[in-house]
């Protein structure tokens, strides 16, 4: 049944609009393979730079690259989980919608130039590596004169708004990197500011509370921008709320009762969702919404909130969206989110999940609730600096079987630690430092009535994605 409400003529099946690529009129440099290489490479090394929040450095680049983040429209998201799915539905609805639309995320799962997309395809090498060096000209002729390196961050997302520019973008979603108020993306002015929902996690840079971490969240409100949020919560709400008021920004609050918007649930299944959207101005009836697991029922209902109160409530001087209902609907039945909970076989079951703080975990238990299985083989690694124990507290006693391994970084908890924690809620544990060997031996071990999980962090997850789709023969996001 299609989402019901006044439809625009604006039809979703659309012939894209020929656009010239003025990448295309870069000179200077000569894309090859090696050549890209050693682009990325340079990327990668900034990162001695260390990450390092405030807006000064970010902001000099920009204006030294004519400030190209003002030549896109923006939607800006922030959150402690969700905000990934949320930026992906944003921009699955838009480009539906006929919109030549850009997608910013970090991090990436398997390749870099998955943070930075358009229509749905990755900045192409050649662009990438142009971009590249005229980005690393200027940042070195910045560091000569000023002495502050910007930090790897700043410097993708200058890359991220200058190839927006430049392939003339009409939106972009865009996901906050951590926090907020001193993000790099935090120089846009958006049309509309998401925060999807608020928890404890990264403690130690934006603080041990949820009113502080909420606080920082809170950083990209804009004067007269609106505002949609998904933190209901007291604490969260009564933060959100005031910045909003101090700044003269609408906000509109989504939630399952007493919020401006809310949903209810038709159905939740290992197919994923269905829904049913009711705003002050508009409902979605039925709205089919393909990732798995109940938390994403909200997020639908936070993206389809933040594009509607784009085109209705857009800021000062700003044009919103013009929208088609049934093309919004189209888009976020067709959002592709890899790496989060999804689902890369069904014969035998297996799901991958980037579940990396106890939030994530607890969608997480709740999602495999309705996947069919006779026994659970869980791969998992996490991170020491993570809340592992309460984590693992919710993913550890679903499994029948765990085999623990490393995610692909520095960070990631001793395994012998972490065996300690996994052991009060499951008998058979194995350790396998190596995460492809890992996943092949619960392969191994799941038979074709059982399930395979492998979840706790994303570097566990986006390498672990490679591996699977070279031992199921994919070639690229699994939807069967």
């Amino acid at each position: 049944m299609p989402p019901s409400g006044r439809l625009r003529c604006r039809p979703f099946l659309i012939a894209w609009r020929k656009v010239e690529n003025p990448m295309d009129r870069l000179t200077g440099t000569t894309y090859t393979d090696t050549a890209y290489e050693e682009a990325l490479s340079w990327i990668h090394s900034t990162l001695r730079f260390g990450s390092r929040l405030g807006l000064e450095r970010v902001r000099t680049l920009l204006e030294l690259l004519g400030n190209p983040q003002d030549k896109s429209k923006h939607i800006h998201v922030a959150g402690t989980n969700g905000k990934g799915s949320v930026t992906a539905m944003i921009a699955s609805a838009l480009r539906t919608c006929g919109y030549r639309t850009g997608m910013y995320i970090s991090p990436y799962l398997e390749e870099f130039r998955e943070r930075i997309t358009l229509n749905g395809h990755k900045i192409p090498k050649k662009d990438l590596t142009a971009l590249v060096a005229e980005v690393r000209q200027i940042v070195e002729s910045l560091t000569e004169s000023e002495g502050e390196h910007p930090t790897e961050f700043e410097i993708i997302t200058a890359l991220a708004f200058l190839y927006y520019a430049r392939e003339r973008c009409d939106y972009v979603a865009l996901e906050v990197g951590l926090g907020g108020r001193f993000d790099a993306t935090n120089v846009v002015t958006p049309q509309v500011s998401v925060i999807t929902t608020i928890s404890l996690d990264h403690t130690d840079r934006l603080g041990d509370t949820v009113g502080k971490i909420a606080f920082e969240k809170a950083g990209i409100i804009k004067p007269g921008v609106p505002v949609v949020t998904g933190a209901v919560t007291d604490e969260a709400l009564a933060v959100i709320s005031e910045r909003a008021r101090e700044l003269g920004s609408p906000l509109f609050t989504v939630g399952t009762s007493g919020t401006h918007v809310t949903w209810e649930e038709v159905s939740s299944t290992a197919d994923g969702q269905v829904v049913n959207i009711n705003g002050p101005w508009f409902q979605y009836k039925n709205l089919r919404v393909p990732l798995l697991g109940r938390h994403q029922q909200q997020n639908a209902a936070i993206a389809v909130t933040a594009l509607e109160v784009a085109e209705r409530h857009p800021a000062a001087g700003a044009k919103g969206p013009n929208l088609d209902r049934h093309a919004v609907a189209a888009g976020i039945t067709r959002t592709v989110w890899p790496g989060r909970m999804e689902v890369m076989s069904r014969n035998p079951f297996i799901i991958i999940d980037g579940a990396h703080n106890p939030a994530g975990a607890l969608a997480l238990k709740d999602a495999m609730s309705v996947v069919p299985r006779k026994k659970l083989i869980c791969v998992y690694g996490i991170l020491g600096d993570k809340s592992f124990e309460e984590a693992t507290s919710y993913i550890a006693p679903m499994c029948d079987e765990m085999i623990l391994t490393l995610p692909d970084t520095p960070r990631a908890l001793d395994l012998g630690r972490l065996k300690s924690e996994v052991e009060k809620y499951v008998s058979q544990v194995r350790v396998e430092p190596d995460l492809r060997k890992a996943f092949d031996l619960a392969l191994e071990r799941t038979g074709p009535e059982d399930a395979l999980l492998a979840c706790g962090s994303l570097y566990l997850v986006g390498p672990l994605r490679t591996h699977i789709r070279r031992r199921l023969g994919m070639t690229g996001p699994c939807t069967e």
